[in-house]
């Protein structure tokens, strides 16, 4: 039975739909879920569950037990980015005739952040240069074999054979060890995080610009190399795509997020 943790004031539009959507193909498997009423996260035997009452513009917490209500609160907030202000993101947006349509269709989109910082950095190196499925396939099997995904779960874990290159699983090893000792500190600005970071094996430009949209919320930060990115816009090569986004300062992670989220059929935009 779910009892009611927090309520969670959002500000509007708030696309809730395309949210849950967006995030359906990049959760953590067997931690995470989407189902028609809203977001599950699994935290140890309990369960959390969020849904969105569009009527009074909040989003409604629930778990099946006692779970620390600040910490849950916080983490959903954070996840779903609920004060998000999109006006100004979509005055200048709109203006771009690339964009203009995909804010149509959904305004208030914004990037999602994370329940776990560490989960998030993991999921994306195990997302390097492969689909969005079979990073899904990837991260199902790294779960299985830890359980849950906390940096010393994945150090005592056996990681051989899962399908992913060593030198990924190295890094995935890496990046738990830096936590542990805290050599990373989620809990820093962003600027002292992406050092941190960059000094790390596997933490290239791509992974890290990726991390600056989603867990440091750096507005203008872009991550050009990325291959979708590409083909979204109608871009020729990174070098092209990075003069089109001049177009997008200062909120070119908004402009990415669009482009990720929101594709466009025959002139019509339509969810991802």
């Amino acid at each position: 039975m779910q009892t009611q943790v927090a309520e969670i004031p959002v500000v509007e539009p708030f696309p809730w739909r395309t949210l849950l959507e967006y995030f359906s193909y990049r959760l953590i498997p067997g931690v995470e879920r989407v189902e028609a009423e809203g977001f599950i996260r699994r935290i140890g035997k309990r369960e959390i569950a969020i849904a969105y009452d569009a009527a009074r513009a909040r989003l409604l917490v629930s778990a099946d037990g006692r779970v620390k209500s600040e910490s849950v609160a916080e983490r959903a907030a954070r996840l779903f980015a609920v004060d998000h202000d999109a006006s100004a993101v979509m005055k200048d947006l709109k203006r771009d005739p690339l964009l203009r349509p995909r804010i149509a269709s959904v305004p208030g989109m914004r990037p999602l952040g994370a329940w776990s910082p560490f989960e998030l950095c993991v999921r994306t190196i195990i997302g390097q240069q492969v689909t969005v499925a079979a990073a899904g396939t990837l991260m199902r099997r790294l779960v299985d074999r830890c359980t849950e995904v906390t940096p010393a779960s994945v150090i005592a874990a056996d990681l051989a054979n899962m399908g992913m290159p060593g030198k990924r699983v190295e890094t995935i090893r890496n990046l738990a060890h830096a936590v542990r000792e805290e050599r990373v500190q989620f809990d820093l600005p962003w600027k002292g995080v992406d050092a941190a970071l960059k000094a790390l094996p596997g933490f290239g430009p791509w992974t890290r610009t990726y991390l600056a949209i989603r867990l440091g919320r750096e507005p203008d930060a872009f991550p050009e190399t990325d291959l979708g990115l590409i083909r979204a816009a109608g871009s020729a090569s990174p070098a092209a795509l990075l003069q089109q986004a001049e177009r997008w300062r200062p909120w070119r992670a908004y402009a990415a997020t669009y482009l990720w989220a929101v594709k466009i059929e025959a002139g019509v935009a339509s969810q991802m």
